[in-house]
Order: C-alpha cells, then structure tokens, then sequence
C-alpha cells in the first residue's frame, strides 16, 4: 500500500512537468491577448485537477477498506493531496525558470524524494506535516506567477533555445 499512495504524487510531477515544458507556442501567446502566463497557469489548474482527483479517489478507496497506511479518519486525505500540491507548484516553479522537461521531471522526482523519505517520517501529523510545505509551494508558485508574467524574457529564453 505504501507504494500504491505514492504514484498519485510521482505521476502528478511527473505529468505536470510534461504539460508545461516544450512547448514552441511562447511567442505565438505572447503575441496575443492572453499571454504566457494564463496559458501555463491553465495548463497546471487542469492537470492538477486532474490529479488531485485521481489522488482523491484512490484516498477514499483504500480508507473506505481500511487499507489506507497510517490512517486518522478523513483528515489524512491532505497528505495525498498536500503532497500533489506541493510537487506541482514547485514544478510550475522550475518549468519557468528553466523551461527544461530533464530538470522539472527529475526536480519532480527529488521533491517528492524529499517529502517522502525525508519530511513524512519524521512529522506524522497530517496537517503539520502538510502545512509548512504547502505555504513554501505556494510562495514559489507565486513568485513563478510574477516571473511568467515577463513576456519579453519568455521569448528571449525560448528564441535562445
């Protein structure tokens, strides 16, 4: 069961860093109305969505049959959903200031490393042991916002590549 919670979480960065690197429309959404910024930002709500759904959905499977590891009732829902969160705002961070799909699936890969064998063991209650993490994903997903939103740096990045 411990590996099963985990995929949730491993496919959601994994994903996220897919859907918001690569793309060689940059110019074409800075040249329009809506920009750079509303297209990732839309990118990452839709796929996190998606995934806290997925995430969401496994939680109330295995609680419902008592398989769920560590189980406090209903409230330990947020650490499947926390930790997807976390790895994609962290992700939408790298993916603008890098726009490289090697260093946002393997930044993916060592935030969840962190959360998994390094933060959880050691904090075991699920609202603690969310709650610092998700304030620091959300203050660097913040500052992704504002650094997307710089659209004459957007094009000089994509057009160097």
């Amino acid at each position: 069961m411990m590996v099963l919670t985990q995929v949730p979480v491993i496919a959601a960065g994994l994903s996220t860093a897919f859907v918001l690197n690569g793309d060689p429309i940059v110019e074409l959404a800075e040249s329009t109305p809506t920009g750079w910024r509303k297209v990732q930002v839309t990118r990452l709500l839709i796929i996190t969505g998606a995934n806290l759904t997925a995430a969401g959905l496994l939680f109330i499977g295995l609680h419902v049959m008592r398989l769920w590891p560590r189980d406090m009732g209903w409230v330990s829902i947020i650490t499947p959903v926390g930790s997807i969160f976390i790895v994609n705002c962290l992700v939408f961070l790298i993916a603008v200031l890098t726009t490289s799909m090697p260093t946002s699936s393997l930044a993916s890969i060592a935030i969840w490393l962190f959360l998994c064998f390094i933060w959880d063991p050691y904090i075991t209650d699920p609202v603690r042991q969310r709650l610092l993490p998700m304030f620091f994903a959300a203050a660097g997903a913040i500052f992704g916002w504002n650094m997307c939103g710089d659209a004459e740096r957007n094009v000089v990045k994509v057009a160097a590549l």
